[in-house]
């Protein structure tokens, strides 16, 4: 009689009374997917750390000899250039403003991020998930605040990161950074010290909580169930599951958005009271909830303690494709590529050493007798003769020649090495730069970036992991942390919209920084290279020497600002001397200057009194006029008066006679005025010159450099 389980219903959600079947059904969805997933990292684990005995049962390989405890491990070095190129190259979180959000809040978030990563770990962290990523193909990274450190209040924010073999997650998740996933189960083994210290109000239930992994521990490929039967742990399991929840949020209507704010009720009325536009709703959002379960008991079921940061890991993988419908093959590392290639180069090797190992290598094949002092075959070195017995011939006696292995299988060694390489993806050459000893730094890093372009894709899974952690760790700042705090870490006072989610919009941006020394010397170079370029010191040389790695760098650097110090003050004393100068040749510049205005204003005035005498002349041409008029007068008394004595005719020719004089005389006078008046015009045209030329001199002498000017006036 078989028995039918009915199918679970998955609206449900855990409680005390079904938590161990909600837990088994769970496992059972996606145990298929992820027991392949586990089974896979577990041997790339182990080639990594030096074993290969499990591939050598699955093919076969039994070597002579006991050579099965004999493991080349060529898979290493190649992991190891890629991660630590990585931790050279340490990369660290930014935030910009979008949105037309403050920048100055975003300044305050970096400088806040900067110090929590460098006092914390956690560039160091992500640094082993990436390894443990190449390694063993997909770990998990949660950021979370510890409260057992110096801050009991608040936390302090670290990151936890979840092996291979320590989670199971919803095998159908297709975007990177599994937000479309809808559970995950993380567990580990804890002692019941370690428990009651974390269940505090609940310590004396964990006490009486019996031991028993064998009977709680889900996940087989975890360390501690190889001891299960010694071990005196207990299972601790945070399940996260996706759902839905009523939340408060703002909307405008003006712009038909949603926003989330900071705080609780008293802020919202505040919010509500300055801006018109916003009103307070209640919608239905999705969220993650928490079920923390140790051994079988429910120690913690609702939303995420921490705040509403999304989903509550962030993947790190090497590979991950599930559209793969194979399973064991939808997660995949670095180590599987080189798998084969190792096996087949240990397989080789130990077969030469079992080929060498199986003949005789040295010794003497004779005839028996054939030789009269056969201990002297057993000894080396000079000065032993072998004596030959009569009856026998010299080719009786023969030295046996070492066998050596075949060249084609020593070839084949070497070429199964370099597949290794060639597998993974790593040119020696171009990562090191080993035939060219004298190659700049610039150089080198050109040559690695070019054969870097094989891992641009993993690098960049790796910025968008390290770029998911920067904005969760800032979120759950934003949700646990109080200005106080803030205030203390960054040094000043956070920004009215530090805290807000209304205003402060930002993007995280990763980017290399100063974080290592191998960063510090790559700058220092190229900032050396920079001078060199220029021909010149475009930098000094106390910026150069501090990103340099050296022993005495304080010595060196005030030794440096010293006499920089003093170079400084030459050149400013040297400066003031040429503005001396400078100031001395613009004073007797001005000096002539004002030397022809006086010039000019004496012309001017003689000018003017050349006016006055041309006016006093202009009156004495007036009272000539007078006196030519009084003596036109007596001139026509005198002409009547001839008329009467002489007759007319010869009195008009007379008179005709004065007239042409009279004109004449006026003409004359004439010709002179306008000699005058061109005269006097012309010297108010130079006047003019003078004056306008100063003006337009000193109009010049502004806009040129000083030296310019003085040189014009000495011209």
């Amino acid at each position: 009689m078989s028995l039918y389980l009915p199918p679970w219903n998955n609206t449900l959600e855990p409680s005390q009374n079904n938590i161990r079947q909600w837990l088994d059904n769970l496992q059972a969805k996606c145990m298929p997917v992820e027991q392949s997933r586990w089974n896979q990292s577990n041997i790339d684990s182990l080639f990594y750390a030096g074993s290969q005995t499990f591939v050598n049962r699955y093919f076969g390989f039994q070597p002579t000899s006991n050579a099965s405890q004999y493991y080349f491990n060529l898979v290493q070095q190649p992991v190891n250039m890629i991660t630590g190129y990585q931790r050279q190259h340490r990369k660290s979180i930014n935030y910009v403003p979008t949105e037309g959000s403050d920048p100055n809040t975003t300044d305050q978030y970096t400088r806040l991020m900067t110090h929590v990563c460098n006092t914390n770990g956690i560039h160091e962290q992500m640094s082993k998930a990436y390894e443990l990523s190449a390694i063993s193909g997909l770990v998990m990274v949660q950021p979370y605040l510890d409260y057992t450190t110096d801050d009991h209040a608040q936390g302090e924010l670290k990151l936890k990161i979840w092996e291979y073999n320590s989670f199971l997650v919803d095998p159908y998740a297709r975007e990177p950074d599994f937000s479309d996933a809808q559970y995950m189960w993380f567990q580990e083994y804890i002692s019941k010290q370690v428990a009651r210290d974390r269940f505090g109000e609940r310590a004396q239930e964990v006490s009486n909580m019996v031991s028993a992994p064998k009977a709680y521990g889900n996940f087989y490929f975890l360390p501690e169930n190889y001891n299960m039967a010694k071990n005196d742990l207990l299972v601790l399991s945070y399940v996260w599951y996706k759902w839905k929840t009523r939340k408060k949020r703002l909307y405008s209507r003006s712009q038909n958005m949603f926003f989330d704010f900071a705080g609780g009720e008293e802020n919202l009325e505040k919010i509500l009271y300055h801006i018109e536009d916003m009103e307070a709703v209640t919608v239905e959002v999705p969220c993650w909830k928490l079920a923390t379960v140790l051994n079988d008991q429910l120690m913690y079921l609702g939303e995420n303690p921490m705040g509403d940061i999304g989903v509550p890991a962030v993947p790190v993988y090497w590979n991950y494709d599930p559209h793969v419908n194979q399973y064991d093959l939808r997660v995949r590392s670095l180590v599987r590529t080189m798998r084969d290639a190792n096996f087949l180069f240990n397989y080789k090797v130990i077969q030469n050493n079992d080929i060498a190992a199986a003949t005789i290598n040295a010794g003497w094949k004779r005839k028996s007798g054939a030789v009269a002092n056969e201990d002297n075959l057993k000894k080396s070195g000079q000065g032993w003769d072998i004596i030959i017995n009569d009856g026998y011939e010299m080719d009786d006696v023969q030295k046996i020649i070492p066998s050596a292995v075949p060249e084609s299988d020593l070839a084949l060694a070497e070429q199964m090495a370099k597949l290794v390489f060639q597998t993974s993806g790593i040119d020696l050459e171009n990562w090191s730069g080993q035939n060219d000893k004298m190659i700049s730094s610039l150089t080198m890093m050109l040559k690695q970036a070019a054969n870097l372009m094989v891992f641009q894709k993993y690098f960049d899974q790796w910025d968008y992991a390290f770029k998911k952690v920067g904005s969760k760790l800032l979120q759950l700042v934003l949700y646990n942390w109080n200005a106080a705090k803030v205030g203390m870490l960054i040094g000043q006072e956070p920004s009215p919209h530090f805290f807000s989610r209304i205003f402060a919009k930002y993007q995280v941006i990763i980017e290399e920084g100063l974080l290592t020394p191998t960063q510090k010397n790559f700058q220092a170079q190229q900032m050396l290279e920079i001078n060199e370029r220029f021909g010149r010191e475009v930098l000094p040389a106390s910026m150069i020497i501090k990103d340099m790695n050296i022993q005495g760098k304080t010595e060196i650097m005030e030794y440096l600002q010293q006499q920089e110090m003093q170079a400084a003050a030459v050149q400013n004393e040297a400066q003031n001397i040429q503005h001396a100068f400078e100031e001395m040749k613009m004073k007797e510049l001005i000096a002539k200057i004002h030397n022809q205005l006086s010039m000019a204003r004496e012309r001017d005035s003689r000018a003017e009194s050349n006016v006055g005498l041309f006016e006093e002349r202009m009156s004495m041409i007036s009272k000539n006029h007078a006196l030519a008029s009084k003596e036109k007068m007596a001139a026509l008394t005198a002409l009547l008066e001839s008329i009467q004595k002489f007759g007319e005719i010869e009195t008009f020719l007379q008179a005709n006679n004065l007239e042409s004089i009279k004109y004449d005389d006026e003409e004359t006078e004439k010709i002179s005025r306008q000699q005058v008046e061109r005269t006097e015009a012309s010297k108010k045209f130079m006047q003019q010159i003078m004056m306008a030329k100063p003006q337009q001199h000193t109009q010049e002498m502004q806009g040129q450099p000083q030296q310019e000017m003085a040189g014009q006036a000495m011209q």
